[in-house]
C-alpha cells in the first residue's frame, strides 16, 4: 500500500500541470510584466484562487523591501474598500490585470464592470490584460474582447488554488519586483527530492504526510491543522493556505481538515489557551523564519523584574523565547511539525507552497477524495444569482 502510494505520488508529479509548471520557463511572464512598465499602480481584480497567490507574493516582496506595494489586488465586493482604492490611482498611470478562470466569477466580473462604469475612457486595450480560460459561455472573454484587452490563456487544467506557479499567481509577482525565478526554484527542489527517492523509506515528505495521516487525521479525532508562521510577512501565505486545505479536502462529512491560521506571537494572547486548554483535535505546522537583520540589543534605563530579563537581548531573542516555548508546551497537546528556514526569501515560499501542494495531493489520495473540484459551493452560487434576480424585478 505504502509503496503504491509512493509510486502514485510520483506519477501525479510527472504528469499534473500544478507540478509541470513549475519546470516551464518564465521569459514569456516577464515579456508580458513589461507592458506594465509606465505603470505607478497595478490593479488585479481576481478573488480566491485568482487572487491570494499572487497577493502572498506581492505583500511578501513590499514587506521584505519595506516599500508600498505597486501591485494592488481587488479581491471582495465591499463598495467602500473598492472606491477607497480606485480614487487614489491616477488612471492615466495605472494597469488593469483581471482575473477569472471560468470567466463566470460574479464579484469579479462586477468589480471589473464597475471599474468601467468609473473609468469609461481608460484605454483598455493597451493597459489591461485578462487572464481566463478560451472557453465558451466565458464572460469575462467576451467583456475582454468587446475592450479589445490582450487576453492570456488560463491554463484549464489548473484550478485556480493550485495556479501560483503559473501566470495568474507569477505576473502580478513579477511586476512587483519578486524574483519569480527563485520562487519556482525552490519548488522544484522540493518536487526533485521526491523525485531523486528510488523508495519511500527514503522520501522524508512523504513519510511524515503518511505518518500524520494515518497517526491522526484518519480516525479524525485530529481534525484541525493549526498553520502557525512567527513572521507577519506569512500571513497572506496562511490565507492562501487555508483555501488550498479547505477546498481541496472538504469533500465528504466522514473526512475534513479544517485549517486554523494564527501568527506568533501575536495569537498566543488569544488563539494559544484554546490549542492547550481546548479539545486534543488539533495538528500544529510551526514556520519559523530566520531574518539576516540586524537586531538592537536592549538595556533598560530602569530595573524591573521583566525589564531586567529583557536586558541585553533583542526583539529576535524575545521571538526565538517564545517559539521555542511554544512549541515545547503544544507537543504535549498534538503532533508538532516545525519548519525552519534560515533564509527569509521568496525561496522560503516556493518551498512552502509546493510542500503543502504535495501534501494535498497525498492526504486526497490517502482519503479518497478529489482535491481538484469544489461542488459544495455551487449551490450557493445559483441562490446568489436567484436572489439578483428578485431583487432586479
Amino acid at each position: 500500500m505504502i509503496s503504491e502510494t509512493f509510486r502514485y505520488l510520483k506519477e501525479e508529479i510527472t504528469n499534473l500541470d500544478i507540478f509541470k509548471v513549475v519546470f516551464e520557463d518564465t521569459t514569456p511572464i516577464k515579456n508580458l510584466a513589461q507592458k506594465f512598465t509606465d505603470c505607478e499602480k497595478v490593479l488585479v481584480f481576481g478573488t480566491g484562487g485568482s487572487s491570494l497567490g499572487g497577493k502572498c507574493l506581492v505583500n511578501f516582496q513590499a514587506m521584505t523591501t519595506g516599500c508600498d506595494p505597486r501591485v494592488l489586488f481587488i479581491e471582495n465586493v465591499d463598495v467602500l474598500h473598492f472606491l477607497n482604492i480606485v480614487k487614489r490611482c491616477d488612471p492615466k498611470k495605472t494597469g488593469v490585470i483581471v482575473i477569472s478562470k471560468s470567466g463566470r466569477t460574479t464579484e469579479t466580473l462586477m468589480l471589473f464592470l464597475t471599474l468601467c462604469e468609473i473609468w469609461k475612457d481608460f484605454d483598455y486595450a493597451h493597459k489591461a490584460i485578462a487572464i481566463t480560460e478560451f472557453s465558451e459561455n466565458n464572460d469575462l472573454r467576451m467583456l475582454a474582447e468587446s475592450k479589445k484587452m490582450e487576453i492570456i490563456e488560463h491554463n484549464p487544467r489548473i484550478g485556480g488554488r493550485f495556479s501560483v506557479f503559473s501566470v495568474v499567481g507569477l505576473l502580478p509577482a513579477s511586476i512587483a519586483g519578486v524574483d519569480i525565478d527563485l520562487f519556482k526554484q525552490a519548488a522544484r527542489d522540493v518536487l526533485k527530492d521526491i523525485i531523486d527517492c528510488s523508495d519511500s523509506e527514503e522520501c522524508a515528505i512523504f513519510n511524515d504526510i503518511c505518518s500524520l495521516y494515518q497517526d491522526h487525521f484518519k480516525s479524525g479525532k485530529v481534525n484541525e491543522l493549526v498553520i502557525m508562521a512567527y513572521s507577519d510577512m506569512l500571513e497572506d501565505y496562511e490565507k492562501w493556505a487555508v483555501q488550498l486545505f479547505s477546498e481541496s479536502l472538504g469533500k465528504t462529512e466522514n473526512f475534513g481538515i479544517t485549517p486554523i491560521r494564527a501568527i506568533g506571537t501575536v495569537d498566543q494572547h488569544s488563539m494559544l489557551q484554546l490549542f492547550l486548554g481546548g479539545p486534543p483535535n488539533k495538528a500544529f505546522n510551526i514556520i519559523i523564519p530566520l531574518y539576516e537583520t540586524s537586531s538592537f540589543v536592549v538595556n533598560s534605563p530602569i530595573h524591573g523584574r521583566i525589564l531586567d530579563q529583557l536586558n541585553g537581548h533583542g526583539i529576535k531573542d524575545l521571538l526565538m523565547a517564545h517559539a521555542k516555548a511554544t512549541i515545547d508546551v503544544l507537543k504535549k497537546k498534538g503532533p508538532v511539525r516545525v519548519n525552519i528556514f534560515k533564509e527569509s526569501n521568496v525561496s522560503m515560499l516556493g518551498n512552502l507552497m509546493m510542500q503543502d501542494f504535495v501534501e494535498v495531493v497525498l492526504i486526497a489520495k490517502l482519503a479518497e477524495v478529489n482535491p481538484f473540484d469544489q461542488p459544495a459551493v455551487e449551490e450557493s452560487k445559483k441562490i446568489a444569482m436567484e436572489y439578483l434576480k428578485n431583487q432586479r424585478s
